[in-house]
């Protein structure tokens, strides 16, 4: 199985090299445990090999995307001004139906559906932070079909996707985003019970075709992205 690299060489080591290629992973996590970086650090790299990327923004506009890549020394801006990378701004759409006075602003997951098929054909790497604003207002089993649609889709095309979704989006819709999708990681924050303090851990509970460890991982983040702790570090 060909892998493309996460763009953190720790995490590849425990990914038998990388995420699988052409599949769709999905990063669940709370508030401040670094879903975002986890985009960044991954896109940067894809960039980095010459991969043509497209970043679907929801929550954050593209350019304070680039200043906190920047700030970690990941630099995306020279990517986007050569077009290998393109950031489609969602959160603009949405700002702008509210000030024309409509009441219902939520982004519809077929939106999303319809974008993939309109992406250019040449695109290899993809990424959606947040796939949570697509669940708000519709039914379960809505979700889970648009769903797995986007990700049969988006295999098809053998496209790498990173879908980020937030912790509460995803438990509100019951964990179905990780039946569609190839990979989950899950980010989150608890206590060290040897420390009593409050800390980052990282478990992957699914990567198919990957032999992995069900071990949880503890992790920070740095100046220079996510860093994983060695296996005697973690508690």
């Amino acid at each position: 199985m060909t892998r493309l690299s996460s763009g953190n060489i720790d995490l590849d080591k425990r990914l038998q090299g990388g995420f699988p290629e052409g599949e769709c992973v999905l990063i669940t996590g709370e508030p401040g445990t670094g879903k975002t970086i986890f985009g960044i650090q991954f896109l940067y790299n894809a960039c980095q090999e010459g991969k043509k990327c497209v970043m679907i923004a929801t929550e954050e506009v593209p350019e304070k995307i680039i200043i906190h890549g920047k700030a970690l020394g990941f630099d995306l801006e020279p990517f986007v001004e050569t077009n290998q990378l393109t950031m489609i701004h969602f959160l603009e759409l949405r700002a702008n139906n509210l000030a024309e006075g409509y009441t219902n602003v939520c982004m519809h997951i077929d939106d999303l559906n319809n974008l993939a098929h309109i992406i250019q054909d040449d695109v290899d790497v993809i990424i959606l932070d947040n796939l949570g604003t697509f669940s708000i207002g519709i039914e379960l089993k809505q979700f889970r079909d648009k769903l797995d649609t986007l990700a049969y889709v988006l295999s098809n095309q053998k496209r790498t996707s990173l879908i980020v979704m937030d912790v509460t989006a995803h438990e509100l819709t019951h964990r179905i985003a990780e039946y569609s999708t190839y990979g989950t990681i899950r980010l989150m924050t608890k206590e060290n019970p040897y420390t009593g303090k409050m800390e980052r851990f990282m478990y992957i509970p699914k990567m198919r075709g990957t032999k992995i460890s069900l071990d949880i991982i503890n992790y920070d983040i740095t100046e220079e992205g996510i860093k994983l702790f060695p296996p005697k570090a973690n508690r």
